[in-house]
């Protein structure tokens, strides 16, 4: 996950840079004559399998720089491993070079999506939440009701852009969907068509180039 806040103050600054190098020829003296164990910071931290993913919390570095999404389905009509709309987005999000944290398959039902909504948001390593199906006119469409009734903030101009993106492939048809997306605590929340093109154009078009930005600007409000 991305620490907005903590980014820039992880920084050293200059004067550190200079005292440590005023103080090297000292520090490298004393070392060829004494061995230490090393610190708990100095040693390799948590084991990595043999992918070299940590096998317990993330590194420091790693969690500030790997914008997180949480990606959820709604849908009753197959299992996480039948989902692949699902498969598309993760495939989409990780090609642009950001991470998935999370992945949920959900009845389409308004009081469990927003019970997820709320879990997700609470997460440290979420940044980004975006929910695949449940923007239509049916009945049982319920996904874009839940979430919106717990936005902070709407962004209206997601689904405007998403439709204009759409309509040269769905024509008229763009007016069915209800694509929209907000803002809950500090998190960015997109809710795209259950369609795997749609979807993918939705994060490699739009999502993928301004989730980072949002989570960032939502998460400034509570530094003011």
């Amino acid at each position: 996950m991305v620490d907005f806040q903590s980014r820039d103050t992880r920084r050293r600054s200059d004067d550190d840079s200079d005292e440590e190098e005023e103080t090297e020829e000292t520090a490298a003296g004393e070392a060829a004559t004494e061995q230490t164990e090393p610190t708990a910071d100095q040693s390799g931290g948590d084991e990595v399998d043999e992918n070299g993913a940590g096998t317990g919390d993330i590194e420091a570095e790693e969690y500030l720089d790997t914008f997180s999404y949480a990606v959820v389905t709604v849908a009753a009509d197959r299992t996480i491993e039948e989902d692949t709309v699902g498969n598309t987005v993760v495939d989409a999000v990780e090609g642009t070079g950001d991470a998935v944290a999370t992945r949920e398959l959900l009845a389409p039902e308004y009081d469990g999506v927003q019970q997820s909504l709320g879990t997700l948001v609470d997460r440290r390593d979420v940044d980004a939440i975006v929910t695949l199906g449940g923007e239509g006119v049916r009945p049982e469409d319920v996904v874009v009701d839940a979430a919106s009734d717990l936005f902070d903030k709407e962004l209206p101009g997601f689904g405007e852009l998403f439709r204009v993106y759409s309509h040269d492939h769905e024509g008229t048809a763009v007016v069915r969907t209800r694509a929209t997306a907000g803002i809950i605590d500090d998190i960015p929340v997109f809710c795209l068509p259950d369609d795997s093109v749609a979807a993918r154009r939705g994060i490699e078009q739009i999502v993928a180039a301004e989730a980072p930005e949002i989570a960032s600007l939502a998460a400034t409000d509570d530094e003011a």
